[in-house]
């Protein structure tokens, strides 16, 4: 059938020779027929697998959180040197083999080779959360408000809550600066109860001044009559307008001869602060707190203020707080609870951030144990199975159980989140690691290049170096006595720095520097700050064998000075230069040394300053620099003389450089290196 249909065609073609009809009878013989068959076969074949391919599903492939780019090669099966090519294509620039991808990354990867990344079903959210705020609290029972002290560094805030609870905090704090977040419950001679926060006054302590505005009422803002609006004044107000607490403004210091309440007055206008002698809402109150002016009236305005915002909280359900501030005692870690619902009581679970308590006491602030404390109350709480960090939420939790798989479900998004974050500065280090390895690659070529004779040492000089890809790191590892205070320094430190070396925080924590903190300075080469916590002698020896610097304060000021200090020793000294003589050359001649060596001696007449032997000296041509050495020689007439003054005539040799010309200007100067500070 196939050779009656195509000899025709054949024919019309003019294939009608011999050869043709040979070849033509050997296809009706069969044998090209067969091929034909199995060629049409093959293709069909192709064709379906084609098709079939096409319609099967991807390749399942497990992946896992991460994956470096050469483990991910072999699992695609898929050549290095193609794949690397193929991510170039995929925007993943300046990727090594040991480039760590993750799991998102990896699998889009995967989906461009036809596989399909099996990803993990997402963990049950086991996590604790509060209970809404509901709409109507006209029915709940009324709780203490919360007003907190705000303001500048030492315009008295402190002093105030001391007239207030007739106790003095001041006097036992270092420096008389509070360092850490201060909570009391104030029973009023109205009867009213009272709960104040005493935040510090410090810039350092901006973080724990932000908690105390949002877990706060009412903000009492202290501004010193004779001192007026200061940058923390303006923090605080800040701070205060962002929670939308009100203020009530205590001008203290009145007892003062140069107070002027009116100007505090005019310059809290100017921040947005209207008080009601100027025709706004905000009460401005004069007072002093050493001598009890006006005391009794800051306390009428607070407690009116309260009533009028009718504070309100249920004392059932589950507890609901905040952490304000963490230490550990002989009996175990402690924390400060302000409790924000419910009645917490011995013996009840909370959770805060990824540690949990069963309660075992509660005490007061003046450490005297406590049944229960309900909403607006501030409570110390012993029982924590690891430091809480202040600023957590605290929560209850139904059975230990539940807190911990609370904390372990809370733990793990931790680590997931710390994972990448690791895997960020891992990649980075290997990228610094690989340019570092090119560049001394580089190196040892020029200098290759430089004994074969390829290149001069000038023109190895030449070549473009590679900057310095970011500022120096000094680590730090910090240990303090509450954790507020921990956060504090961290943000002090954190703070100082430059383009050129900034601090790194290693470790942080609550309680006295161990010997595990040593060994880690020790390894990173780094150093150690105890804010508020006692060093012991075997640490501090153990420190001074391996070379190890503990800086122990307890002024957040000399913590910054510390730092500072220490961070200005990795600065590049600042180089100066100062001519100190100018000398123009009028002619040249030659004077004979020993071992009939000559030495080509330029005449010239100094023109300004001294120009002394041993001197650096610059050889200026048509206003550039043509050599730059020491001045070797200095003659007056034929004697050898140490310096010679302006208008003198003398004879000058320089080290390596005789090819002097009358009108050179040569130029005397002397580097001076000083050190630098931030």
């Amino acid at each position: 059938m196939h050779s009656r249909e195509r000899a025709p065609r054949r024919r019309k073609e003019g294939r009608n020779s011999r050869h043709d009809d040979e070849e033509e009878g050997n296809f009706r013989g069969g044998k090209y027929e067969d091929d034909l068959v199995d060629y049409y076969t093959k293709a069909q074949r192709k064709k379906h697998a084609k098709e079939k391919q096409s319609t099967v599903a991807p390749t399942p492939i497990h992946l896992p959180e991460f994956i470096t780019v050469a483990n991910l090669a072999n699992a695609l099966r898929v050549r290095s040197e193609d794949f690397s090519r193929k991510l170039r294509q995929l925007g993943f620039d300046e990727v090594g083999p040991d480039y760590i991808l993750n799991a998102e990354n990896a699998g889009l990867i995967s989906m461009e080779y036809g596989f399909e990344p099996q990803v993990e079903a997402e963990e049950e959210d086991e996590d604790l959360y509060p209970e809404p705020v509901p709409d109507d609290t006209s029915l709940l029972p009324s709780r203490p408000p919360i007003v907190t002290i705000m303001g500048h560094v030492d315009h008295g805030k402190t002093t105030i809550l001391d007239y207030l609870r007739k106790t003095s905090v001041a006097a036992t704090e270092y420096g008389g600066i509070t360092q850490h977040i201060g909570a009391f419950s104030v029973n009023l001679e109205s009867g009213r109860t009272i709960t104040f926060l005493d935040t510090p006054g410090h810039s350092a302590f901006l973080s724990m001044r932000q908690r105390g505005a949002n877990v706060t009422d009412i903000v009492i803002l202290v501004v010193a009559a004779d001192d007026s609006v200061m940058p923390q004044t303006i923090e605080a107000i800040k701070h205060s307008k962002a929670a939308g607490v009100p203020i009530i403004v205590a001008i203290n210091k009145m007892d003062k001869e140069d107070a002027q309440p009116d100007r505090v007055k005019q310059d809290l206008a100017r921040y947005g602060v209207e008080v009601e002698d100027f025709g706004g809402e905000t009460q401005a109150i004069p007072v002093s707190g050493k001598t009890g002016l006006g005391m009794e009236e800051l306390e009428e305005a607070t407690v009116l203020l309260s009533e009028v915002l009718d504070h309100r909280a249920p004392r059932d359900g589950n507890v609901e707080g905040w952490i304000l501030e963490t230490t550990t005692r002989k009996a175990g870690r402690v924390a400060t609870v302000l409790v924000r619902r419910g009645t917490l009581r011995v013996g009840q679970i909370l959770v805060a951030g990824t540690t949990w308590a069963k309660v075992r006491t509660l005490k007061n602030e003046a450490g005297v144990d406590v049944a229960e404390a309900g909403p607006g109350t501030p409570v110390e709480v012993d029982g924590w199975r690891d430091q809480p960090v202040a600023g957590d939420e605290a929560l209850q939790a139904d059975s230990e159980q539940h807190a911990d798989a609370v904390t372990r479900y809370r733990q793990a998004k931790v680590e997931q989140s710390r994972a990448a974050d690791d895997v960020e500065h891992i990649n980075e280090a290997r990228r610094l690691e690989q340019d570092k390895r090119e560049m001394e690659a580089a190196a040892a070529e020029r200098a290759d290049q430089i004994a074969n004779g390829l290149i001069t040492e000038e023109e190895a000089q030449e070549t473009p170096k590679e900057e310095a890809s970011g500022p120096k790191e000094v680590h730090f590892i910090i240990k303090g006595d509450v954790s507020g205070s921990v956060e504090a320094v961290i943000n002090s430190v954190t703070s100082v720095g430059n383009q050129e070396v900034v601090p790194r925080i290693l470790r942080s924590g609550v309680g006295p520097v161990s010997q595990t903190d040593v060994e880690h300075a020790s390894i990173s080469k780094g150093h150690i700050l105890a804010f508020n916590v006692p060093v012991e002698p075997l640490v501090r020896s153990q420190a001074e064998r391996k070379g190890v610097a503990i800086s122990s304060q307890t002024i957040i000021y000399r913590v910054v000075e510390d730092v500072k200090s220490t961070l200005s020793e990795y600065l590049t000294p600042k180089v100066t230069q100062r001519v100190t003589g100018e000398a123009e050359v009028l002619q040249t001649f030659e004077i004979s040394l020993k071992k009939q060596k000559k030495l080509v001696i330029a005449g010239s007449r100094v023109k300004n300053g001294l120009i002394n032997v041993n001197s650096r000296v610059r050889v200026i041509r048509g206003g550039e620099v043509v050599h730059d050495g020491i001045l070797s020689s200095l003659k007056n007439v034929k004697k050898d003389v140490s310096e010679m003054r302006k208008g003198t005539d003398c004879g000058i040799g320089i080290d390596e450089f005789e090819d002097f010309l009358p009108g050179d200007n040569l130029q005397c100067y002397e580097v001076k290196s000083e050190k630098r500070t931030l």
